[in-house]
């Protein structure tokens, strides 16, 4: 064999070996590819659902927020209306039967009731995390 066709030979081969190598190279460009698509659908799903986690907890603090305003607002009337009761209208004393005391006992129970349900809510959500 001359040197000529040897080196046809080893160029044929070497032809063969880099066409190997890039059908290797394509295959595994292909699977990175795919892993990396799934990577990132996944990333998307858990950020999405942490985004949705934290607006539903933002949600409910402000809900909590207006809640206490509001109850807030109920102590100050009743403390009113004891007032006005022992001052105003002069009587000896007052107790949680008074109707007027009873009805603002009642709402300030109901917004604290209220308000200790969406912290449970933010709680249950923070423990799905």
């Amino acid at each position: 064999m001359t040197f000529s066709d040897r080196m046809k030979d080893m160029l044929s081969q070497g032809g063969g070996a880099s066409r190997d190598f890039m059908e290797r190279a394509g295959d595994t460009a292909r699977d990175l590819g795919k892993k990396g698509l799934a990577a990132s659908k996944d990333l998307a799903a858990k950020a999405n659902a942490k985004v949705q986690e934290l607006g539903s907890k933002g949600v409910l603090r402000i809900e909590i927020k207006k809640l206490e305003g509001k109850a807030e607002r109920l102590l100050g009337a009743l403390g009113a209306d004891v007032y006005r009761l022992l001052v105003e209208e002069g009587a000896a004393s007052v107790d949680a039967n008074v109707p007027v005391i009873k009805a603002g006992l009642s709402d300030v129970t109901l917004i604290r009731e209220q308000i200790e349900s969406r912290e449970a809510q933010i709680k249950a959500l923070s423990g799905r995390s």
